[in-house]
């Protein structure tokens, strides 16, 4: 039997305590594990193969390693069925992930990351601004950007783009923004909201004053990083010229569509109940909060394909066990870095 997500939608996204989360999650998590055995001979194999523990916990699990979505054309649905692929944003001349969305899996996505999304909105805004060219929906709809756009849209009742199609700013919109009277909303990947709308606000001292508005945005900090921008100077930038205090970074991945984590005010990360991380050592122990480690994130909602349980590339650590300031309970955790000029070695090498 496949996961129960109608009960689940019942519950709130962040009430459950660690042990709690643990217990629910892993009966969960393994249900999607069972499913994708059955359903993909690739994923079936790997897991047999690379995972020999007893499958009592979480982290006893089978997962992939990110790369495999870059080698492999990963499903778990018949021939028959009807799928997109979705690809990531990638850098130039690198291998790209491709992800196989069926209906049922998209709709799933689109649902969980609408109640993310107004667990800080409470209700949907009147307009929503894409930090963002029109151009990217055209392009570039089946990859990381064109997903999220989609995805946030959904939060209002009608959007408009701010950059036009060589990704400037258009002075009518900027003009728009200011005469709006209701509560609206911004989103864009984190490098266009700082290099092309903060800095032609900067350039041209506009200042929109905006105090009821909701900023959100994600990836993209690796184009600032040489910069120097920090989470601290990005967010006192926007307050100075958007004008909003409501400023959600968030981190999340076309691997994993919809199943994204909220930074909470005090700078941490939040998975939600469809979601889950594990921080992995060198040698995939699982770390203790306050070490390092290797990003694992796991998500519920994973159909169509085999991307319940994934690897990454990125290092962080869990700072926080149901004790956040925020009031959020479980686990609540930083994004460090990328690993250096590599990808993790283990269990993408047996490919």
């Amino acid at each position: 039997m496949l996961i129960n997500y109608s009960k689940i939608f019942k519950e709130n996204l962040f009430d459950k305590t660690q042990k709690e989360k643990e217990i629910f999650f892993f009966n969960n998590l393994k249900k999607l594990h069972n499913y994708h055995q059955k359903n993909s001979k690739e994923y079936l194999n790997i897991s047999k193969t690379l995972f020999k523990k007893n499958m009592n916990k979480i982290e006893n699990l089978p997962f992939l390693h990110v790369q495999m979505f870059k080698e492999k054309n990963l499903k778990s649905v018949q021939s028959n069925v009807n799928v997109k692929m979705f690809n990531s944003s990638g850098t130039s001349g690198k291998k790209l992930s491709m992800i196989n969305i069926d209906m049922k899996t998209s709709l799933l996505q689109a649902k969980v990351l609408n109640r993310i999304l107004l667990s800080v909105l409470r209700e949907k805004v009147d307009k929503i601004y894409f930090i963002d060219s029109e151009t990217t929906l055209k392009t570039m709809r089946n990859s990381a950007r064109g997903a999220a756009i989609l995805g946030f849209k959904q939060i209002a009742n009608s959007f408009e783009f701010i950059l036009d199609s060589k990704y400037k700013v258009k002075k009518k919109i900027i003009k728009k923004i200011i005469a709006e009277r209701k509560k609206i909303c911004f989103f864009g990947f984190t490098s266009l909201v700082w290099l092309n709308f903060l800095n032609y606000l900067k350039k041209n001292k506009i200042f929109l004053k905006k105090k009821d508005t909701i900023l959100f945005h994600g990836g993209g900090w690796k184009k600032i990083e040489k910069n120097k921008v920090s989470r601290k100077k990005f967010n006192l930038e926007c307050k100075n010229y958007i004008g909003s205090n409501k400023i959600y970074n968030y981190y999340g991945m076309i691997e994993q569509t919809g199943s994204i984590f909220l930074e909470c005010e005090y700078g941490l990360y939040h998975p939600s109940l469809f979601s889950e991380i594990i921080i992995r050592d060198e040698n995939m122990i699982p770390c203790k909060p306050g070490k390092t480690g290797i990003i694992q994130v796991c998500s519920l909602l994973p159909i169509s394909y085999p991307g319940h349980s994934i690897l990454t590339e990125d290092l962080g650590e869990i700072f926080a066990i149901d004790t956040c300031r925020c009031g959020r309970k479980g686990k609540a955790f930083k994004v460090l870095n990328r690993i250096k000029d590599s990808e993790v070695r283990g269990c993408s090498d047996v490919y």
